[in-house]
């Protein structure tokens, strides 16, 4: 029974405290090896061109409506989304500080239809919809029978 306590805590205790060494903070121009030591092991990471997207499970994805982002470019971060109160952004985020859900609410189309920023255009549904036309044709037209490749035959 010691034995695997022992055993347990020698498993356990280096992870905890890799845990702890971890800074949670991210400073741009930091390279990915960089984040994955500060915040460790992303849960999704996706490469387009020279962009990396470092995607961070937070404890209000629902609520949040994202997980938490770095964004790389050239191995190098240029920018980073937290929603999460336990990771931090040294640089300047681009995107906006998020609101409460009440703030959210009283903001919404809803109930303030026509208090928009200036400049801003409210999109319109088309007038007919996107899906009102099959995009697989009801009649095909039909094809001739592609020729046949045996080869010729010879005659002495």
């Amino acid at each position: 029974m010691r034995r695997s306590i022992v055993l347990l805590l020698s498993l356990i205790l280096p992870t905890a405290l890799a845990a702890q060494r971890r800074t949670n903070t991210v400073s741009p121009g930091m390279s990915r090896a960089g984040v994955v030591a500060a915040l460790g092991a992303p849960s999704t990471a996706r490469t387009v061109g020279e962009f990396a997207y470092l995607f961070y499970a937070n404890a209000c994805g629902k609520r949040c409506g994202m997980n938490d982002l770095v964004i790389l470019r050239r191995d190098r971060v240029i920018d980073a989304i937290f929603r999460s109160n336990t990771r931090r952004y040294t640089g300047t985020s681009s995107s906006p500080m998020a609101i409460s859900e009440n703030d959210a609410a009283e903001r919404g189309p809803t109930n303030r239809p026509n208090t928009r920023s200036p400049g801003t255009t409210r999109m319109t549904p088309p007038l007919t919809p996107n899906d009102a036309r099959p995009s697989i044709p009801t009649n095909p037209p039909t094809l001739a029978p592609a020729p046949s490749k045996t080869p010729p035959t010879r005659t002495p």
